[in-house]
């Protein structure tokens, strides 16, 4: 092992939570100016209950950023829903451009499979966010179309928090900032190979970051399981690895990437009062 490297992983990550808030501060432009520093700690909490809980830890952000500085919460969620949007634009792009620059080990099929379900996906992605263009810029016209008022106010405060969509220079700089945490999460995983001995270029890191981050959608809470089965697919198809090595260091990438963020993030809920069983308790009630 290799500790500067994994060191310089760990803080690389703590890196990608600031450029995520920063973003973050720019979606919520529309409905509120919000300081960089609490959007840190509340990102830090948010994927910490994504680590601990699932995907139902999703809802943690948006809820803690209402309960700290009084942002509409269904404005908060769309701003959510377009940075996965955003997100998912930036991986498939990392993916198809590592295909075609790492030195993979194998000639199998299912290289040809992924990459045409990487555009299909991007594709999808895409049509997505002209969607929620198009949505933003009839949404009196939506509104006035919902009969039931508290529907209609949920609506429109969602679709408020599409603002930024209309503003040419914030999409423009939200696009470069997912373009630049992406490659900083590439890096990353990149620094943690290299810290486990593995001599793959940074080409090969990004395909095993995008892996993990597919499999990371099943994420099963307080274990994971689809991150490291994401990596361990990567490793062994890709790149060779026996998969008794790829099994053993998917834990150590598993600590590396979720335990730093977890302990911190505890630390700040325990500061301000607020517990996992609020988290899990209010993302309930939403």
């Amino acid at each position: 092992m290799k500790a500067g490297w994994l060191v310089a992983s760990i803080i690389v990550t703590m890196l990608t939570y600031w450029i995520r808030a920063i973003r973050w501060q720019i979606l919520l432009a529309p409905l509120k100016a919000v300081r960089v520093l609490p959007l840190f700690s509340i990102t830090l909490v948010g994927f910490s209950a994504i680590f601990l809980l699932g995907r139902a830890g999703e809802i943690a952000r948006p809820v803690w950023l209402s309960r700290r500085e009084k942002v509409a919460l269904s404005g908060s969620v769309a701003a959510i829903v377009v940075e996965r949007f955003l997100d998912t634009l930036m991986i498939v792009l990392a993916f198809v451009a590592a295909l075609t620059v790492a030195e993979i080990s194998t000639t199998s099929p299912t290289l040809v499979v992924l990459k045409n379900a990487a555009w299909v996906i991007a594709a999808v992605a895409a049509a997505a966010l002209i969607a929620l263009f198009v949505l933003r810029s009839n949404a009196a016209w939506i509104v006035r179309k919902i009969p039931f008022r508290r529907v209609a106010s949920w609506i429109d405060s969602f679709l408020q928090g599409l603002s930024f969509l209309q503003d040419r220079r914030s999409l423009g700089l939200v696009l470069l900032q997912s373009a630049f945490l992406w490659i900083l999460i590439a890096a990353q995983f990149w620094f943690m190979l290299l810290g486990m001995n593995f001599s793959l270029s940074f080409a090969a890191a990004t395909l095993v970051m995008v892996a993990a981050a597919i499999g990371s959608i099943a994420q099963i809470p307080a274990i994971g399981g689809g991150f490291q089965a994401g990596y361990i697919f990567c490793m062994t198809a890709f790149f060779s690895v026996p998969k008794e090595q790829a099994v053993a260091t998917s834990l150590m990438v598993t600590v590396l990437n979720f335990a730093p963020t977890i302990v911190i993030a505890l630390l700040l809920m325990l500061v301000q009062g607020f517990s996992l069983r609020d988290l899990r308790t209010e993302s309930e009630t939403v």
